[in-house]
Parts: C-alpha cells; sequence; structure tokens
C-alpha cells in the first residue's frame, strides 16, 4: 500500500500510562496555542490502498476526499489521544493535530473525537469521564452535526467533515441529517 509519509510527533510528548484510558499522550514541556503536536502518517493512503486494506480485513477511516487511513498492527502509540469533550488539541489538516491552548508541562493530550468521527452507527462503549462542564458523556458519529461543536470547533475538524458542515452549512439544529453511502460516496439527506 502507498504511505503519504512517516508520523512525526512533537519531542514535547511523551506517551504513558493515562488516568483516562490506557496509554495517552502527556505535555513534558508547555505547548502554545497552535503549535504541531503531531503530524500522522505510516497508515495514511490513497483510495486504492484504502480499498486493498479493507479487502484484508482492516477498518479504514477517511479524512478528505481522496486521503484514509487503515489500521495497523503493532506499536500505535502515537495514536493514543484520549477523548475530551473540551480538548485541548484539534486538526489542522488530515494530518495534523495542533494545540487548541496553551498546554501546560504534565498536561495530558486530549482531542473530542467529534472532530474524525463519522460512522453513524459509533456508540462509544464507554461513558466519558473527562470532567469538563462541557461533557456530553456519550460519544457517538454524530456528533460533528451538533450545532454548538460546529461553532466550537469551526475549521478544525476533519477536512472531510469540514467540508460536509460548509455544504450543509452550521444551521442544522433541529433538522436530521444522515450520511448515506452509494458507490463508496458519503451522499447527505436532510430532512
Amino acid at each position: 500500500m502507498k504511505q503519504i509519509h512517516k508520523t512525526w510527533i512533537s519531542p514535547k510528548i511523551k506517551i504513558c500510562s493515562s488516568p483516562i484510558q490506557g496509554k495517552g499522550m502527556f505535555a513534558i514541556s508547555d505547548i502554545n496555542k497552535d503549535e504541531t503536536l503531531i503530524i500522522w502518517g505510516d497508515c495514511y493512503t490513497d483510495k486504492a490502498g484504502a480499498l486493498f486494506a479493507q479487502q484484508q480485513g482492516k477498518g479504514i477511516m477517511q479524512w478528505d476526499e481522496y486521503i484514509f487511513s487503515y489500521e495497523i498492527s503493532g506499536n500505535n502509540d502515537y495514536y493514543s489521544i484520549n477523548h475530551s469533550c473540551d480538548p485541548n488539541c484539534w486538526m489542522s489538516d488530515a494530518f495534523t493535530l495542533i494545540a487548541r491552548r496553551i498546554i501546560k508541562s504534565e498536561d495530558e493530550i486530549t482531542a473530542d473525537y467529534a472532530l474524525w468521527e463519522t460512522d453513524e452507527d459509533f456508540i462509544s462503549s464507554w461513558k466519558c469521564n473527562c470532567g469538563s462542564e462541557l461533557c456530553r458523556g456519550q460519544i457517538t458519529g454524530n456528533d460533528w452535526k451538533n450545532i454548538e461543536l460546529q461553532q466550537r470547533y469551526k475549521g478544525h475538524f476533519s477536512p472531510l467533515i469540514n467540508k460536509w458542515i460548509n455544504k450543509i452549512g452550521v444551521g442544522v439544529k433541529g433538522n436530521k441529517i444522515t450520511l448515506r453511502t452509494i458507490g463508496g460516496h458519503k451522499i447527505l439527506n436532510r430532512s
């Protein structure tokens, strides 16, 4: 499979046990707002690579029109980002996570999974314990449709979600929006 590039993690980050769940990423020195934290790669590919991975039984995720990722086995520590409903990082493109605000040394790096999760059938098997006043409790593949989240994270979802939001507009509160797949393409339905 064609790889797009290798993964890079800021030298200001270490991976260790997390009180949230499993392993997590932690700042080992202060990180400025908008500073690059991670540039994901390795398991990113084009559409042909994603189809090949899917034929091998691997899960795939679409980040932009022609950018996909697929499950890899082995050490996946660079994907050890735990969820928070008030995260300290967000996306700047299909590969890059940047600091949403200043992150203090020893703080855990967190992301809201709404930034990239689009599987309408996804409902987290765990309850969120982020402790934020913004905590949603349950995380789903439809959270990106929430108008408050669209406004809070404007421009910092995955490029694919940003395009969907721009296409349907932010004023979706109260409307039912669904995505269905036809011939491998996600189609927006609005009712």
